[in-house]
């Protein structure tokens, strides 16, 4: 049995595969860190679980959503068990739907209940269900409650299919979709209401395999003597605009029945958000956790951390070796190659391995708290400015890691112009293996001035880098627009 894994990013969905197959795949804090599909065995050996990337809707926003679209067009699968965030429901049922048109046996795993409840959120699971006409499993994915209880519905349960049309999309639509339908007949294996639907959003991959069914100009015709029909009547702007609402509407309906807020809480998350995210405020708040982070590394503890290797190193470790050179009478040759060439060589070098590591420690906190995410949403508006997106921003600070993984770090930027100015740009970044010749500098010339100066050096790299992304995108790499999902 192949089921697909999929839902909406940041849903809890990498730890779910994780649970449910015993395997473990890197769980990250923004979206696009699951840009390949991974392939696991249930642990009961009931078959194999895809899980696919993570997107809002199944009409791909980039290539890397597009892998969802393709999959479904493309390979065999049997059950989809798709992810919900208990907490946005709102937000993700809009995948849902789209799911259940796509007409294969459907499972819902409702996660982050546990988050919904601390937010006063009460959903009927029953309800819930009835509503959508398939199984919901409530699941804590992160500690793996309901996980087995909902491998268990997945395998037992013999038909999970949705029998209903959930959304009922007008006169015009659903007599476009019928009309479709009567061409597509016999020509493929996918539900035609789904393919058609997906046609009238503008998902051009889906355009791209009708047309290979059908001529192109009766698809054109279709879709031009429908969008007429809409236009007139409605009051949108497109057709994927009213295919938008509709499902909007009957979301409103499925949460006013399934759903009970009992108190409004705010949680401490969003508290944290609506400070670090502000626009006038956000920045300065970056600059000030920057700065009291090179401070804490060059200065309050690095510094000591340094001294107290140093006088290690040039202390006993130095003193023992000569001891025991002593003890076995070797030559001055050898103990100046020893005492004065590597351990003074190697020792210079573990001088400044405290410092490193405090950085380090310091990038990998702002990564895994999420802070980076958010660092991204403040730095959009500068970025765009320069022909980048706020995501291009965190390649960048992963580079003062090094800048190996940062260039990496790029495959989650949506278009190819921003991906390839990102890894250009990239290495301007001051990565740590630069760090020993800044402070060997500081220490020499500014040691009154440490923390500031280092800190001028990384703020001059990122300068650099945005005149560069500016000249860049405004000569030799002018093409596409910008996108920023996150």
């Amino acid at each position: 049995m192949e089921v697909a894994l999929i839902g909406n990013p940041n849903t809890g969905k990498t730890s779910l595969f994780n649970n449910l197959t015993g395997s473990y795949e890197y769980v990250g804090n923004w979206s696009g860190v699951t840009v390949e599909k991974k392939v696991g065995m249930f642990k009961n050996n009931s078959g194999r679980l895809i899980d696919l990337p993570g997107v809002y809707t199944l009409n791909p926003l980039s290539k890397d959503e597009g892998v969802v679209t393709s999959f479904f067009l493309n390979e065999h699968v049997d059950r989809l068990l798709n992810i919900l965030d208990a907490s946005q429901l709102e937000r993700n049922l809009h995948l849902t739907i789209q799911l259940l048109e796509f007409g294969k046996p459907a499972l819902i795993g409702l996660n982050m209940i546990d988050v919904a409840n601390q937010r006063g959120i009460q959903i009927n699971v029953g309800k819930l269900s009835e509503l959508l006409g398939v199984p919901v499993v409530p699941v804590v994915a992160r500690s793996g409650k309901g996980c087995e209880q909902l491998e268990n519905s997945i395998s037992t349960a013999p038909q999970l299919i949705n029998q209903r049309n959930s959304v009922y999309y007008g006169k015009e639509i659903e007599e476009a979709v019928i009309k479709l339908a009567s061409k597509l007949e016999n020509k493929t294996t996918h539900s035609p209401r789904w393919l058609a639907l997906q046609l009238f959003e503008g998902n051009q991959y889906i355009k791209t395999y009708i047309g290979k069914l059908i001529a192109q100009t009766e698809v054109e015709a279709l879709m031009e003597e429908l969008e007429k029909k809409i236009l007139v009547k409605e009051d949108v702007k497109t057709l994927s605009h009213l295919i938008y609402q509709k499902r909007k509407v009957v979301i409103g309906k499925i949460l006013a029945e399934a759903v009970k807020k009992e108190k409004t809480v705010i949680p401490l998350s969003e508290q944290i958000d609506s400070l670090v995210t502000n626009r006038f405020i956000g920045m300065p708040i970056f600059l000030l956790v920057m700065y009291f982070m090179f401070m804490l590394t060059f200065d309050w503890l690095g510094t000591p951390l340094a001294k107290g290797m140093n006088a290690l190193l040039t202390g006993p470790i130095t003193d023992g070796i000569e001891n025991l050179l002593t003890v076995f009478g070797a030559s001055v040759f050898i103990h100046d190659l020893i005492i004065h060439g590597l351990v003074a060589g190697v020792g210079g070098v573990l001088v400044f391995v405290p410092q490193i590591f405090i950085l380090f420690f310091f990038i990998s906190l702002l990564e895994d708290s999420g802070y980076m995410a958010r660092v991204a949403l403040v730095m959009d508006r500068i970025m765009e400015s320069v022909g980048l997106n706020g995501k291009a921003f965190i390649p960048m600070m992963i580079g003062f890691g090094c800048n190996v993984p940062g260039v990496m770090a790029a495959r989650t930027i949506e278009t190819p112009r921003e991906r390839l100015l990102t890894i250009l740009l990239t290495p301007l970044m001051s990565c740590s293996a630069r760090l020993p010749v800044y402070a060997l500098f500081v220490g020499a010339f500014f040691a009154s001035q440490k923390a500031a100066v280092v800190l001028s050096l990384y703020v001059l790299g990122i300068v650099v880098a945005l005149l560069l992304a500016k000249i860049f995108s405004t000569t030799l790499l002018k093409s596409e627009t910008s996108l920023f999902v996150i």
